[in-house]
């Protein structure tokens, strides 16, 4: 357990040991980031109905709900490194076998809903298995934090996420345009698989199997720290704030292409300099101005929903692209602020025995609003129109920041972060 008192060590150390982390989460943001623009025109290609792309992020986000706070746990156990080279090569396995089916069905090896289980089940294999990177990423990070530290070293963690999410959709729609809609995806797989490798080869861990520190961990506890008053609150805003995350990603190239009549790689194209601005502006957020801010957890999510609330309305009345990348802006910035708040307040609110724990239940909620967001993204698309996904979000951003407001669990939880930081210092 030497190597968990981490936080004695020199910050350029440390350091050191979180870049390997951050380039590895860069990955997966890379490949979660460019499916957004990317999906969308290549269900259309395949003659998929646009819903589609909301159910087939659909089992494998149920799937990442149930296995991530399992992975984290496993990670206390087992050790943070194994866990999470395992989710890295689960999730080149996941996008090597998506850009196969999705081959197959360009040229009409498969139709119909042949391709639309494939790809369904091929992505799944990320929310099961992938799932276990996120968990074991943070709680690698917590492990060598101190209390004043971690919230804006899970920022910086989000941020690799994030620039990845900023790289993918424009890498994506100049690769698009040259290569095909599939290629992108085969080279997620490579860097997935390279990635993996990296982190097995190169980042230092001394702690091994805990087979003296116990009987094997009871996943059971998990749930039970789920309803736990200490995490209960923050557990509910995330999976709130995932149902946002994946009704906007889901609808949002769809919004572009019918609002600006265009199709295919234009509609991607301009879809992706959406999700590049909303990544950059969530990049500067956690980077640069988190920092400065100097907000407790319920503070952070309370003005990020406020935010978030604007980012929609914006949408809602977009009178062209320019108003649209602003919405974008105004998203980034929004969740740059929520999600390091009820991640950082969650962390800090549980012992240090229970950080894969708490961290694989915080990834958990992240996956499960996608369970949901097929319904209130691409179903309501579809069926209601194409404004009804905005007015749904921006109906729970309303509720989640008066949840946010009023919770006397939310003011007790930061108020004693707050006292524990003075306390440290």
């Amino acid at each position: 357990m030497a190597d968990v008192a981490a936080p004695d060590l020199p910050p350029e150390e440390r350091r050191k040991r979180f870049y390997l982390l951050y380039g590895s989460l860069f990955v997966v943001g890379f490949g979660n980031s460019m499916l957004f623009p990317l999906l969308p025109p290549l269900v259309r290609r395949l003659d998929l109905p646009d819903a589609s792309v909301g159910w087939i992020f659909s089992l494998s986000a149920l799937a990442w709900v149930f296995a991530s706070p399992i992975w984290g746990r496993m990670s206390d156990r087992f050790g943070r490194k194994p866990i999470v080279a395992l989710g890295l090569f689960a999730y080149g396995v996941s996008m090597t076998g998506f850009a196969l089916v999705a081959t197959a069905g360009v040229f009409a090896v498969i139709q119909g809903a042949a391709v639309f289980f494939g790809l369904m089940l091929t992505r799944a294999i990320f929310g099961m298995v992938g799932s276990a990177a996120n968990p074991a990423a943070q709680a690698y990070v917590a492990d060598r934090t101190t209390m004043a530290e971690r919230t804006h070293e899970l920022a910086l963690l989000s941020s690799a996420f994030a620039v990845g999410g900023a790289v993918g959709p424009a890498t994506c729609a100049v690769l698009a345009a040259q290569m095909g809609l599939i290629f992108p995806i085969a080279l997620t797989a490579v860097l997935a698989f390279v990635a993996a490798a990296v982190l097995m080869r190169f980042l230092p861990e001394r702690r091994g199997p805990r087979e003296a520190a116990g009987p094997t961990p009871n996943f059971m506890d998990t749930w039970r720290l789920a309803g736990d008053p200490r995490v209960a609150a923050y557990i509910i805003f995330g999976v709130f704030l995932s149902v946002i995350t994946g009704t906007l990603g889901q609808v949002y190239t769809l919004y572009v292409m019918d609002r600006l009549d265009v199709a295919g790689a234009r509609g991607a194209e301009l879809a992706a300099a959406g999700f590049v601005v909303a990544a950059l502006a969530m990049l500067t957020t956690q980077m640069a101005i988190l920092p400065m801010l100097r907000f407790g957890s319920r503070s952070l999510m309370l003005v990020g929903c406020a935010i978030l609330c604007i980012s929609v309305a914006v949408q809602l009345w977009a009178p062209n692209f320019s108003a649209l990348l602003l919405s974008q802006m105004l998203g980034g910035l929004g969740f740059g602020l929520a999600r390091p708040g009820f991640t950082g307040g969650a962390s800090m609110a549980v012992h240090p025995d229970e950080q894969g724990a708490v961290a694989g239940l915080v990834v958990g909620s992240n996956g499960a609003g996608f369970v949901i967001s097929p319904l209130t993204g691409g179903v309501a698309y579809d069926v209601l129109g194409p404004t009804a996904p905005l007015w749904i979000s921006l109906t729970i951003l309303l509720a989640m920041t008066a949840f946010v407001w009023r919770s006397k669990s939310l003011r007790s939880l930061e108020a004693s972060a707050i006292s524990s930081v003075d306390a440290h210092h």
